[in-house]
């Protein structure tokens, strides 16, 4: 979770906001991260409740919102890349359709031999029929042939 200093807010909270001043602890059960709208609240909050005789420092606030641009760039090149991983995951199991292979069988816990004759999408990623088992993971397949 992104640091956000909160020294010139003069005790102001934001609803819904999880941020906390210094030296509070919250249950890290209910926090929510925080996300653009709540951070640019967080900004226009404490530039209203600062200090007139002693204003925030423009180039902190800069800093601060050139680190949340940054955050806010990996998470999404992090969602990308998550993107990514599911399809290639797709397209190796797709690729072993007619292909004959080697898995240990959840049924028996032996290594059984069969031809992949389909693979369904379900929501934990690619599942096998092979010869008549059906729900297979790809990662139970030992060898392809």
């Amino acid at each position: 979770m992104a640091s956000v200093n909160t020294s010139n807010m003069n005790g102001a909270t934001i609803p819904g906001s999880s941020v906390k001043k210094v030296g509070t602890t919250t249950d890290s059960s209910k926090q929510s991260s925080m996300d653009k709208d709540a951070f640019l609240k967080l900004l226009a909050a404490q530039a209203k409740m600062q200090d007139p005789m002693n204003p925030t420092d423009s180039t902190a606030q800069i800093a601060q919102l050139a680190q949340f641009s940054s955050l806010e760039q990996m998470l999404n090149v992090a969602t990308e890349m998550g993107k990514l991983r599911t399809s290639n995951t797709n397209s190796a199991a797709i690729q072993l359709v007619g292909h004959d292979v080697t898995f240990k069988s959840p049924s028996t816990g032996l290594p059984t031999t069969g031809t992949v004759s389909q693979v369904t999408m379900g929501e934990s990623g690619p599942l096998l029929t092979i010869g008549s088992e059906s729900g297979i993971d790809p990662a139970y397949i030992t060898q392809v042939r």
